[in-house]
């Protein structure tokens, strides 16, 4: 009975035996294992006589990283945010966190591990925006970790020196002058015509790509002339995602004349393919070919329109979402009001819209520095007339004519001294001769 200390495989261990209760504990190695060994047993069988059991209680093994982190998922994340999120949570666990911390427990990973984590991913090449999201997911499942008593303080706050976000986002705005959406707009109807409403609509609308693949034929008004944005689709794990917009809510985009008259048309095509396959028109705008009851794929049409049908325009490889730019460009570079562009494109703030697009107003920054130009030379206009001076003429405080001799070469800038070095100024670049060699008056 009591505790007991013993040496066994070549270390240090403590053997508890208490009213049927036993347990054995590895101390240490050598001098120092024994002197731990000792003074510990002392401690447990003091805390033994005093009916405190804990040292015998064994603890509960440490929680591992991935099986916490997916119920952080599915109790945190998915029940209150967008699908969406989720995935993109997911996504970020499944190819990022999982294969790094997966199996070790929660308490094994410190400042230093996500830190590390930081500088190789960094290094790899993963955008600091993405690195950012990582350390974002880490610090709330940390905080869920704390909130649940399993850690006592999160190791993955105060990361933000690493983190600073230096991209300028005009850096990513890549738009097309109005001659080149021409060219793709003549390319598309003679090469891809089934698809030349979705590529004009995506340009005179502004719509993101998801907004755009998620209209429904409900969503248009066309004798009022606009269209109401409701819904954003998309593809995420094989299955198919309809949530709101990008911002939460719903928007009023206004259409084109010309294009309003070219959605007619296209729906009275749809109806009439409907009645003679012998169904229902589909409710999407952009229908999926081989499903109607589905929306267009957006992968399917950039790899199988898009892409190619830039390079049958003869035009440089840019995104989907670049028509969005370009619409919003154009406008503006027309001289379309900020607040106008920044409604139509659904901008939360039209800070952003400047942030994104301000650069491309070159036509509006050129008429300021003209009125200002107009304004200084309307006020020199009105000063009093000088009376022109004669010829070779001076008057008093006239710096300029005694700035131009004092600083000629080969004379003396100072006044008194004699120096001068005219073997290093040719005599044509001296000034003029009465007055070498001796100091200018003022």
């Amino acid at each position: 009975m009591g505790v007991k200390v013993r040496i066994w495989k070549g270390a240090w261990w403590l053997f508890i035996d208490h009213r049927g209760k036993r347990k054995a504990k590895r101390v240490g190695v050598g001098k120092e294992g024994r002197k731990a060994a000792l003074a510990a047993a002392e401690q447990i069988q003091a805390r033994l006589a005093l009916g405190d059991l804990s040292p015998l209680e064994r603890p509960e093994p440490p929680t591992p990283f991935e099986p916490y982190a997916r119920r952080w998922l599915r109790e945190t994340v998915t029940p209150y945010r967008k699908p969406r999120t989720a995935e993109f949570y997911r996504g970020l666990l499944e190819h990022h966190l999982f294969p790094v911390f997966g199996a070790e427990p929660l308490t094994a990973i410190t400042r230093a591990r996500i830190r590390e984590l930081i500088a190789a991913k960094t290094q790899a090449g993963l955008s600091r925006l993405s690195v950012r999201n990582l350390v974002a997911a880490l610090r709330a499942i940390f905080n869920q970790a704390v909130e649940d008593g399993l850690l006592a303080v999160n190791p993955a706050t105060r990361f933000g020196r690493y983190l600073q976000h230096r991209q300028d986002a005009r850096a990513a705005v890549a738009v097309l002058t109005e001659e080149e959406v021409a060219r793709l707009f003549a390319a598309a109807a003679r090469w891809y015509p089934e698809h030349e409403v979705l590529v004009r609509l995506l340009f005179l609308t502004g719509l993101r790509e998801g907004e755009a693949f998620g209209l429904q034929w409900g969503d248009l008004d066309l004798a009022g002339g606009f269209l109401e944005v409701r819904r954003t689709v998309d593809v995420r794990g094989g299955r198919w995602l309809v949530v709101p917009p990008k911002s939460g809510r719903s928007r009023r985009v206004d259409l084109p004349e010309l294009l309003r008259a070219t959605l007619a048309g296209f729906k009275s095509l749809r109806e009439a393919e409907a009645v003679v396959e012998g169904r229902e028109p589909s409710p999407w705008v952009f229908p999926a070919l081989q499903d109607p009851s589905k929306p267009l794929n957006a992968s399917w049409f950039r790899r199988h329109v898009w892409y190619p049908l830039l390079a049958k325009a003869e035009l440089r490889q840019i995104r989907v979402h670049d028509a969005r730019h370009t619409y919003a460009s154009l406008l503006l570079q027309r001289g379309e009001p900020v607040g106008y562009v920044k409604e139509q494109l659904g901008h939360a703030s039209i800070q952003m819209t400047v942030d994104l697009y301000g650069h491309f107003i070159p036509g509006a920054n050129r008429a300021a520095v003209d009125r200002l130009a107009a304004a200084i030379e309307a006020a020199q206009a009105q000063l009093p007339a000088t009376p022109a001076q004669p010829a070779g003429t001076a008057e008093e405080g006239d710096v300029v004519e005694v700035g131009e001799i004092v600083g000629a070469p080969g004379v003396t800038r100072t006044p008194g001294t004699r120096f001068r070095k005219p073997l290093l100024c040719p005599p044509e670049l001296r000034g003029p001769a009465d007055l070498r060699g001796r100091t200018p008056s003022l």
